[in-house]
């Protein structure tokens, strides 16, 4: 058995890893994109755009998910309008986009993974759906000009996002949530 082998398989068989698949990845002029259980994933942007606005649907399936580092260090997209049907913001997706002011977050969205907004240096504000189940680790880091929060989930809990590190911080929340205790506790807690 090759090292090769070992990193495709799961340990003592002969079965891929699970997370081992293929992928079909389709290319346009803007995005590249593939599909995957009837949604899409973006999975690079390749636009020009300041101001980007994602589709609602590519080939008739709807858009489900910002995909891993799919805009990665763009210095240029200062504004991203995400449809309704997003539902992931993947594993650092708009990390370093030093130029990103203003993003929306559709009301049906249930993940942020990490670092998915972390070194976005000019966001000043965002507004966390009430349907965002999980926020993983590191997702807002380095957002050192992230002022306003506002948190609209009675039961999303803090796993270490990257907020205690921001001085200039304020967390709108519904009193008496998870998310108004938590941001008390990080003393950064205001009731909207």
């Amino acid at each position: 058995s090759t090292a090769a082998d070992e990193e495709t398989t799961e340990a003592d068989s002969y079965e891929p890893l699970a997370t081992v698949r293929e992928r079909d990845i389709v290319s346009s002029d803007e995005f590249d994109y593939e599909t995957l259980d009837g949604g899409v994933i973006i999975t690079k942007y390749k636009g020009s755009d300041t101001a980007v606005e994602i589709p609602a649907e590519i080939g008739g399936a709807p858009v489900k998910e910002i995909g891993f580092y799919a805009f990665e260090a763009n210095k240029d997209v200062t504004s991203v309008a995400l449809p309704e049907s997003v539902e992931t913001v993947a594993e650092g997706a708009f990390i370093d986009c030093a130029a990103l002011t203003e993003i929306n977050l559709p009301a049906g969205l249930k993940k942020i993974e990490s670092g998915a907004f972390a070194g976005c240096t000019s966001m000043a504000e965002i507004t966390i759906p009430a349907e965002v189940q999980s926020i993983q680790e590191g997702a807002f880091s380095g957002c050192n000009a992230l002022t306003i929060m506002t948190v609209l989930s009675q039961e999303l809990k803090y796993q270490n996002w990257g907020l205690e590190e921001l001085p200039n911080l304020v967390i709108y929340a519904p009193e008496n949530s998870a998310a108004a205790e938590w941001a008390s506790a990080l003393g950064k807690y205001a009731i909207y």
